[in-house]
Parts: structure tokens; sequence; C-alpha cells
């Protein structure tokens, strides 16, 4: 009989525990949820969560108020985000910088990104664009590195800050194709791209998002982008693996997460709204105008990306020496 209670009694806690969890989900949300952005307004996490937020409320009938908490290239938000209560009030739209390159940039954020976030769902994928001058002699990626070997150091790439996805981009570009252009920090991706465009700094990695209006109206000029596909909202431009680099793809990704031990199934049920949304028309095509490509993956699935992720750019950071305080 002793054996037996040993066996039961911890079936029945399991039990116990996933019926309070069910419970919880069926009554949630009963309060107004927030999602936690690390950067500021205006920028791509901020717009999607912005967009989502809207239509999740009128999903889940409960007001979804989105919070900025910028700061250390996202590293502040994300912090806050893991120290939240695991009760799915706080939600947090993260993406690939604080969440898979800062950890490793960083010599302490504060969070792992791995044990101390709940995935729902990758929402979006941003491809980097490798841009130059329109009156620029680098016509294409042969190009770049033709002349990146002839004027060996000569060669200047803008970014919009040390540890950013544009520089580490970058930094992985180099080490596939073998080259060395000097890096040029800037305080953001807009003070970088101007100096691009007046041809004071050579090429830079940005988002798609930040750079399409300016590709199409011919003040800057496309090189290759950084997926492992052409770009449908830039079809006529190559991608790099096409241009030589043949084991060169990465795109930039925002997403939805939960902080760590927030109950199984109020993760379900946000991803269930969360991937409804962005099945829907309304949000395909208000995306597609922002030049983002929606995803909605399992939990699972965004989980085994996120960990791949970190340990890409870890690599990617160490080969490069880059670290920051």
């Amino acid at each position: 009989m002793k054996t037996a209670a040993h066996i039961v009694l911890p079936t029945l806690i399991v039990m116990g525990g996933w019926a309070a969890g069910a419970h919880a989900a069926s009554d949630y949300p009963s309060r107004p949820i927030r999602i936690i952005v690390p950067f500021p307004a205006g920028q791509g996490a901020d717009i999607l969560a912005r967009l989502l937020g809207e239509q999740l409320g009128r999903e889940l009938g409960q007001s979804v108020v989105v919070e900025n908490k910028a700061g250390a290239g996202g590293v502040i938000g994300t912090a806050a985000a893991a120290r939240a209560a695991p009760d799915g009030y706080t939600l947090y739209m993260g993406s690939s910088g604080p969440l898979a390159i800062s950890p490793s940039v960083y010599k302490a954020v504060g969070y792992d990104a791995v044990k101390d976030f709940a995935p729902i769902t990758n929402v979006a994928s941003v491809t980097q664009v490798m841009v130059t001058a329109p009156e620029s002699k680098l016509d294409s990626i042969a190009a770049l590195i033709a002349q990146a070997k002839q004027r060996a150091g000569a060669l200047q790439y803008g970014s919009g800050g040390n540890g950013t996805t544009s520089h580490l981009t970058m930094e992985l570009f180099m080490q596939r194709a073998g080259l060395a252009l000097n890096h040029v920090p800037y305080k953001g991706s807009p003070q970088a791209m101007v100096d691009v465009i007046a041809g004071r700094v050579d090429v830079m990695f940005d988002a798609i998002p930040g750079v399409l209006a300016n590709v199409k109206s011919g003040k800057l000029k496309a090189l290759a982008v950084s997926s492992s596909q052409r770009s449908p909202f830039l079809p006529d431009v190559p991608t790099v693996a096409e241009s030589g680099i043949r084991d060169f793809s990465t795109v930039g990704w925002i997403g939805l997460l939960a902080p760590a031990g927030t109950d199984t199934p109020i993760i379900e049920r946000l991803h269930t709204a969360v991937t409804k949304i962005l099945h829907t028309d309304a949000t395909r095509d208000r995306m597609a105008t922002l030049a983002f490509t929606p995803i909605g993956d399992t939990p699972s699935q965004f989980a085994q990306f996120i960990r791949t992720e970190v340990g890409l750019w870890a690599k990617v950071a160490a080969t490069a020496g880059v670290k920051m305080e």
C-alpha cells in the first residue's frame, strides 16, 4: 500500500496542476493585457505589437495595451518582460536583436532568452538588404568582393550600432565571404542610411521596411537580400547565396512571447488567437504594405528556432570578437 501511494500521489498532483491551469485559461483574460515592446514607438516590433494588439483585444474581449520600454538595444525591455508575473497578462514582442544577438554581445543582459520565456508564435520575418548609394560603382556582391580584396581596409560599412542585427548580419557576411570591411556604427539605422545615401559609407545591411521606399525611389541601390529566397517586396534583387556566398541565409524576426512559467492552456489560447489574426486577409494585406512576412508557427517550433538563432549569433559574435559592457 505504501508503494501504491507513492505511485498515485504524483499523478494526482500533476492532474491537479493541469486542472488549475485549465481553469485559469477558461477565465482568461479577465482584465487588460499589456505587451512590452523593448523599442521606441514606430519601430518594427512596436508596429506589429499595435497591429496585433488591437485585433487581439477584440478576439479575447479585453483591451490590450502596448508599453514601450526602450533602451540598450532592447535589453532593458526584454529584462523587464522576463521578470514579469507569468500570469498571461504581460506579453512581450521580442525580436532577433535582444533575444538572439544581445546575449552573446553584452556581458550581462539580465535574462536567458531560452529559459526565461514561453514562446507563443513567431509573428513575422524581416529580410535584411545590403544597400549602397545609387552612384556607387558597387553594382553587385561580386563587385563588392572584388573591391574589398583589391583595396584591403578601404571599404566601410554602416550599422544601426554595435551589436545590432545590421551589424552582426554584416559580420556574418564578411566571415562567409572572407572579407574585412571597416565598421562605422551609428546610433540607429536611419542615421547610418543618411551617410550611405550620401556615399560617405559604402554599404550597409538594413531591414526591408527601413529601405524599401528609398530603393524604389532610387535613393538607394539594393545589392542582395539576406534570405534564402528572393523577397516578394524586391523580386528583382538576388539573394546573397545567388551572388556566390552559398552558405549565407539569415533574416530578422519578431515574435510574441510570455514569461516562463505561464500556464500552457493560456499559451495555447494566445497562440490560437494570434494565428487566427495572422491568417486574416486584412492583417496579411497590412503586413505586406509594411514589408513584413507573416509566420505564425507553433510554440514548440518557435522555441526551437530561438535556440538555433542564439547558437548561430553566438558563433558570429565570438568569431568577430564583438563584446560590449
